[in-house]
């Protein structure tokens, strides 16, 4: 006993060496990992098990006329590993082999026989196991349930009996006990492969969103912003344990960050490896290059990966080449760590691309307002000017120097933040030449404090108090009153403009509010849009119109009342 107990504890070890190795193959690693097998990987598998099974027969103890063995343990893994197709193949081999091995032994048919019906049981329980949560205690459970069966068949049909009886009672304790806590090891070692997957894929998506967050930064101008992508890359070379990293676009290499003996250059001609990336939008795996290949000196030291960098429409606009030493290379791993990182950059290059088409937009339709105004204005202004120069020539000179200034300040706006005092400065020169031009038929008051000192969007108050002189106070029958209110609140600075007009149709406000609005009619309808597309959603104006007159509400947030106009800088072109 003492000897069986001996040969079958080394077999166990010699079979967990055996797993141990085999899961570092990948064929191994994807059959254990994919419950989607092709039929040619199961064959193969349910030849692998079926040779285990076959070793397990050749190094058992010979006792009694039988063998004393731990076949069981690569036919059961077998089945609850690769499911019913591999256990009754592996069962199949390994049986067949020990019949065939003692034809004429008294348990050759016997151990053949159950051999089979293991790696059919195992098969059988695959499903079960894989959704156990205890599946260790299951393993052993169904390989305790297999041994027993064989010894029931070794008892039906190995004769004579009163052989096959004493063999049973020597062979049964040692088999059931030492076979269970075999294939529980043999199945643990295999399921290791997605311990170490998980936690390797674990790693790398916590490794992806903690560069992509400290990435986001600079890529917010986009990917021709060299100097931004050059940042993006050194962080990732320096996060990662990648030996290089570079950004492409189609048709140069746009960034690269690097160790020693590379020989890529920023606007350098694409890596073969990229140029295929972009041909196929999939992530390219490159271990070699060509000698006239900018790549031919890294790979012969390094493996690069090569993922996408696309368009919402799937369009490839660039690559993500990450560069990894040879000897580390994981490939499922790193696959999916390029192609996760590249997805993300994909994603915050494409907001960027919005948000700045966004940003065009809105100066595009800030320069259409100022065109539409300007020439109107300037004919009334005129008009103004040449009946006082008859009447008041001094007057008309003090006119047409704020005019003049007026004009300056709209043309040369360069910034699309100014500060507050300029743009009430500009208003004021606005409604000194319609005062000229109406007379005592409008009134204008102002309740604007001291010191009050904030940004605000440049050319954003000038069409409603124009609105409110236009199509509200010269509308009143009596004299038109045009109100300007300004104040600093809690978390926010208000602007109020009131006329005493006879207010604007509901169903004018709903469309304003609805963006339903007149493609012609930008005044209103573009200070609004911009104070949204700015501030948010709940920083649009707010109306308030009655037959008495119209209230019109302007809120700047605190928290952007001192930003400068860095960010909205248009420039003077």
């Amino acid at each position: 006993m003492t000897e069986i107990i001996k040969n079958m504890i080394m077999n166990i070890s010699l079979l967990a060496l055996i797993a141990y190795l085999l899961t570092r193959a990948k064929l191994v690693k994807d059959f254990i990992i994919d419950d989607q097998r092709p039929l040619y990987v199961k064959l193969i598998m349910s030849v692998m098990f079926g040779l285990i099974g076959i070793l397990s027969t050749y190094t058992g103890t010979p006792v009694q006329g039988a063998i004393v063995n731990t076949r069981v343990i690569g036919v059961v893994a077998g089945g609850i590993l690769g499911g019913p197709i591999v256990g009754l193949g592996a069962g199949v081999i390994a049986g067949l082999h020990r019949y065939l091995m003692d034809v004429n032994g008294f348990t050759s048919i016997a151990c053949g026989v159950s051999t089979l019906a293991e790696g059919i049981i195992g098969g059988l329980f695959s499903k079960y196991i894989k959704r156990a949560r205890n599946d260790c205690v299951m393993v052993g459970t169904v390989t305790l349930l297999a041994e027993i069966a064989q010894m029931g068949i070794i008892l039906l049909i190995a004769r004579p009996f009163d052989k096959a009886w004493p063999l049973v009672q020597t062979i049964s304790l040692p088999m059931i006990l030492f076979n269970s806590l075999g294939v529980m090891i043999f199945v643990g070692i295999m399921d290791s492969v997605f311990i170490e997957q998980d936690k390797a894929s674990g790693d790398r998506v916590r490794l992806v969103i903690d560069i992509a967050d400290k990435c986001l930064p600079y890529l917010r101008k986009g990917i021709y912003d060299r100097r931004n992508l050059g940042q993006a890359a050194t962080i990732i070379l320096e996060q990662s344990d990648a030996a290089g990293v570079i950004i492409t676009d189609q048709n140069c290499v746009l960034a690269c960050a690097e160790a020693p003996y590379h020989t890529v250059e920023e606007g350098g001609a694409l890596p073969l490896a990229a140029v295929k990336t972009i041909e196929s939008g999939q992530v390219c795996i490159a271990e070699d290059a060509s000698p006239n290949d900018t790549f031919f000196k890294s790979l012969q030291h390094l493996t690069a990966v090569c993922a996408p960098l696309t368009q919402k429409d799937g369009e490839v606009i660039g690559t993500l080449v990450i560069l990894i030493r040879k000897f580390k290379l994981t490939r499922e791993v790193e696959c999916e760590f390029v192609s996760g990182l590249a997805k993300l950059f994909s994603t915050q290059l494409e907001l960027s691309q919005f948000d700045n088409q966004k940003k065009m937009l809105e100066k595009a339709k800030f320069s259409a307002l100022q065109s539409q105004i300007n020439p109107h204005f300037l004919f009334n202004s005129l008009s103004t000017i040449t009946f006082f120069c008859r009447e008041k020539p001094e007057r008309a000179r003090e006119l047409l120097i704020v005019l003049s200034n007026y004009f300056r300040n709209t043309l040369q706006t360069g910034n699309y933040m100014i500060r507050i005092s300029d743009e009430f400065e500009h208003i004021n020169a606005y409604l000194e030449l319609e005062k000229a031009r109406f007379d005592e038929k409008l009134k204008i008051e102002e309740d604007i404090p001291g010191g009050l000192d904030c940004m605000v969007p440049s050319f954003i108050l000038q069409p409603l108090v124009e609105n409110a002189v236009n199509h509200g106070a010269m509308h009143h029958a009596g004299v038109g009153i045009v109100r300007i209110i300004a104040c600093n609140q809690v978390n926010e600075t208000q602007i109020t403009v009131c006329d005493n007009g006879p207010g604007i149709p509901e169903n004018i406000i709903q469309k304003l509010y609805s963006d339903c609005m007149d493609s012609t009619s930008v005044g209103l309808t573009n200070v609004h849009k911009r104070l949204k597309s700015i501030y948010g959603e709940e920083y649009g104006l707010q109306i308030k119109s009655s037959a008495n007159g119209t209230e019109v509400c302007v809120r700047i947030p605190n928290n952007a009342a001192s930003i400068g106009g860095d960010c909205f800088e248009t420039g003077s072109n």
